[in-house]
């Protein structure tokens, strides 16, 4: 019996010492030359880092590592290792790293910011009740009066931006809450997004010195502002999701908010503040993204009158001109969907994407990813890999016909994937359809003001998206105006007769 355990033992420090020495033989993967203590930091790039990142790779490869303070970063840049990392080891990689500022604003409340882990699956497979597939398809008449709206709003003003967040902040506000945004200025959209602003500004990444010096966490709050701007932070955000929850579960008509409580009945492990946090983090997320990618549209419009000259002939061609282009038109659409995809592939919104981080050592090309690393996509370099995207730099919607295999990659990867992906395109598709339908967008020649410019892109937090540039929208004749106007005049604009038709449809459905 004693030989046994001895054994025994002897197996397990054979292996750990085994363990020991093959991670001490192993290198990370190549990166810049580093210094003492702060190692790249003084290389970190404030502006654009992807491209820095791009650069990178030309010289050490398409993996490489970074030393920021005591934090390891590896930063994937291509198709290959993210999909052999990310993809094909998601067991590995599919947690989020600590991100202490972050973590002290949301308090392991925020989903996306939780590490993989039972309370992280309860979470997804809550959200994923209300965002997956199926039932994005049943929030289409939303979309559809939503879009109609815009269309309409476009007839009278240029100002694309502001009609781009009311669209995709009403949408989202509606499904959440129940209420629809009509105007965009509404005091919900502005508290919303100055909470927003604030809660960007204070987790910016490389602002504080405890993200790349975690050991500064033991700082008493006195001497750590971050730790107060975090505290005060989290009593706001969760005001005004618990505010939002409480007038959605009151309001008439059916909502995420009364779905997710129902769904949730037989998990007594989700408090009701976790509840509110799984849709007030859709609305910070979704809204602001659909919105930055339609303005990247309107610049790929202005700079590529040539695409936007085939879409509209195929919109001709299986519209015609009486009424505006429908969500049963779209399969028959192809050029708009390659359009779409050219788009979120042509400027990414999230080019650096978000971060994942490895649960134990790992192996690679023979170097260490080590326990607790930072990986990172680099969305911007995948997006331009030539391997991948033949003249990748050029932006070309016929490529996704010519290949429909083509990755998409705006949208994340492994069993981190962006679970509101479906409503996003379905979002994009039928405004894309319709704006191009019923308008030329062009360079705005009748103000002064900056033109449209795809070389760089402001950057702020985790988004990116066009400089600020003014376009026209001219509407493509009398009998188009007259569609787009009748078409906004007769339609269903009653927020709870739409929402309601939903739950009649779930009732009778099973999603």
């Amino acid at each position: 019996m004693y030989s046994t355990v001895f054994l025994l033992i002897a197996l397990i420090l054979g292996y750990g010492l085994s363990l020991f020495v093959k991670r001490n033989r192993l290198s990370l993967p190549p990166g810049p030359p580093r210094l003492p203590l702060i190692g790249n930091l003084h290389q970190s790039a404030k502006e654009e880092p992807w491209k820095r990142y791009q650069e990178w790779y030309e010289t050490y490869g398409p993996i490489i590592s970074l030393k920021y303070g005591q934090k390891t970063l590896i930063v994937l840049g291509n198709h290959q290792v993210t999909r052999d990392l990310l993809d094909k080891r998601s067991s590995l990689y599919s947690s989020r790293p600590q991100m202490l500022v972050a973590d002290r604003v949301t308090k392991g409340l925020h989903i996306g910011l939780l590490p993989y882990g039972e309370r992280w699956k309860t979470h997804r497979r809550l959200q994923a009740g209300f965002l997956n597939v199926h039932m994005s398809q049943l929030y289409r008449d939303l979309q559809d009066i939503e879009s109609k709206q815009l269309t309409y709003e476009m007839l009278s003003t240029n100002d694309f931006p502001g009609r781009f967040h009311r669209y995709s902040a009403s949408l989202i506000f509606a499904l959440g809450y129940g209420k629809r945004m009509l105007r965009g200025d509404e005091h919900e959209i502005k508290e919303a997004d100055a909470l927003i602003k604030n809660i960007t500004e204070v987790t910016m990444p490389g602002r504080w010195l405890v993200d790349a010096f975690p050991i500064l966490k033991y700082l008493p709050r006195c001497l750590a502002q971050w730790k107060q701007r975090g505290d005060e932070f989290h009593m706001r955000e969760t005001s005004l999701f618990t505010r939002n929850m409480g007038r959605a579960l009151e309001a008439k008509p059916w909502n995420w908010v009364k779905k997710v409580v129902e769904s949730s009945k037989d998990s007594e492990r989700v408090s009701a503040e976790e509840l509110s946090y799984l849709v007030g983090i859709i609305y910070q997320t979704g809204g602001d993204t659909t919105a930055a990618a339609l303005e990247v549209f309107v610049m790929a419009s202005v700079l590529h009158p040539e695409a936007v000259s085939y879409a509209q002939h195929e919109l001709d061609d299986v519209v015609g001109t009486d009424r505006l282009p429908s969500f049963d038109d779209l399969p028959k659409l192809p050029y708009i969907d390659a359009f779409v995809k050219e788009v979120l592939r042509w400027r990414p919104i999230a080019p650096l994407g978000l971060p994942h981080s490895v649960t134990q050592d790992d192996e690679y090309m023979g170097y260490l990813i080590p326990k607790g690393a930072t990986v990172l996509p680099n969305i911007w370099s995948l997006s331009h890999e030539n391997e991948v995207f033949e003249n990748a730099a050029l932006f070309r919607p016929e490529r996704w016909i010519e290949n429909p295999n083509l990755p998409l990659d705006p949208f994340g990867f492994g069993r981190r994937i962006c679970p509101g992906r479906h409503i996003a395109l379905n979002s994009m598709n039928i405004i894309v359809a319709r704006l191009l339908w019923g308008y030329d967008i062009g360079h705005d020649t009748g103000s002064v003001g900056p033109r449209a410019d795809s070389s760089k892109l402001r950057h702020f937090g985790l988004l990116a998206q066009p400089t600020h540039f003014k376009a026209s929208f001219r509407v493509r004749g009398q009998e188009r105006q007259s569609a787009i106007q009748r078409e906004w005049k007769d339609s269903v604009k009653d927020t709870d007769e739409i929402l309601d038709s939903i739950k009649a449809k779930l009732s009778s459905q099973s999603y």
